[in-house]
């Protein structure tokens, strides 16, 4: 099967119709959807719809449950935990972002921290949601151990994703969204699927030793080296440990991987600490001087954090995305076994 051309809307509706024939409401598979297909949109194809047998998988083995109703477990009005109850991560993270949002409006901050989701997608994703709202939002999240921490030679660390997205600037928005791994997970299994030769420093091989061969590399390497580790470490402390939800400890001592994930997100409502047309001429001034800065010899433009992935989102809008052939093949199989209708494509 070759690749395939799709657009955006038939994308996510025949994403939504795959997770509701697996159990989901319509409202929770338009969730899963609609953050797989944002990262799709965005050139992160390591979170978009190629997830979706691992989601498949995940419900299969009862890590992932379709009927499951996030609660909220601790409220203190600005400050609130939920427990997803081994929810969608889509499902869980979009219950955070809401209620943060509508905290932040009453007390100037919503502090959200959840545990007991499975994987969320690409976080960036809901700190957008936020900034499109007029805030200033900042996610972390934690997870299984996929990368090594500093000088150890076996899986120890999530990759801690942290995004973090404020209103304004060129393209409406600024938005970072980083891993502390030097590559994700997603992007090393890209590279296995792809039989890629790896650049030196992404990865070790079950040995522990540095892996150039896609399908020997079994442990990402964090970023920046200590500091890549550290964040990973603080992240799992902030986010895991304050949800009552541990991840990594009971990991490593077992020795084995689970599909849990974790989260915080901070949402602040600029309005309660200046006026937000101040804030947005701030926004315009800042990021017009960083745009304007004299350049490096060879660089033809200076981009903005999630400058590059906006423009890509625009892009897809009109002339749809490109789906790999291996992973569109994966989608119409799952789609036959479960009796759903496959979205003409190009």
């Amino acid at each position: 099967m070759q690749s395939a051309t799709i657009g955006v809307s038939p994308l996510r509706d025949f994403v939504s119709r795959l997770f509701q024939a697996r159990g989901l409401s319509a409202r929770d598979a338009g969730r899963v959807a609609e953050v797989l297909v944002w990262a799709d949109m965005r050139g992160a194809g390591t979170h978009g719809v190629a997830r979706i047998p691992h989601y498949f998988g995940m419900i299969d083995k009862g890590a992932m449950k379709p009927d499951a109703v996030p609660h909220l477990r601790a409220d203190f009005g600005a400050l609130f935990s939920i427990d997803a109850q081994g929810a969608a991560g889509p499902v869980a993270m979009m219950q955070v972002v809401e209620l943060a949002q509508a905290r932040a409006r009453q007390f100037g901050v919503g502090l959200g921290v959840m545990g007991g989701a499975t994987h969320a997608g690409a976080i960036g994703h809901y700190v957008e949601h936020a900034a499109r709202n007029g805030f200033v939002a900042i996610a972390f999240a934690a997870g299984p151990p996929l990368m090594a921490y500093e000088g150890a030679r076996i899986a120890s660390l999530s990759t801690a994703p942290l995004a973090i997205a404020a209103p304004g600037g060129p393209e409406g928005l600024v938005l970072l969204d980083m891993a502390s791994s030097l590559v994700s997970n997603g992007r090393l299994k890209q590279a296995r699927r792809d039989n890629e030769r790896l650049p030196e420093g992404w990865a070790l091989d079950a040995q522990g030793k540095p892996a150039r061969d896609a399908a020997q590399a079994e442990v990402l390497l964090p970023m920046g080296g200590p500091k890549g580790s550290g964040l990973a470490l603080m992240t799992e402390i902030l986010t895991s440990l304050l949800a009552s939800a541990p991840l990594l400890a009971p990991m490593l001592q077992k020795g084995k991987k689970g599909h849990g994930q974790s989260a915080t997100m901070i949402v602040i409502d600029v309005a309660h600490l200046r006026a937000a047309s101040d804030f947005a001429g701030d926004m315009d001034m800042l990021t017009s001087v960083i745009k304007t800065l004299p350049r490096v010899e060879g660089v033809e433009e200076l981009r903005l954090p999630g400058e590059r992935s906006a423009r890509a989102a625009k892009k897809a809008e009109t002339q749809g995305l490109r789906i790999n052939a291996k992973v569109w093949a994966e989608l119409n199989e799952l789609a036959q076994l479960h009796g759903v209708d496959v979205p003409d494509s190009a």
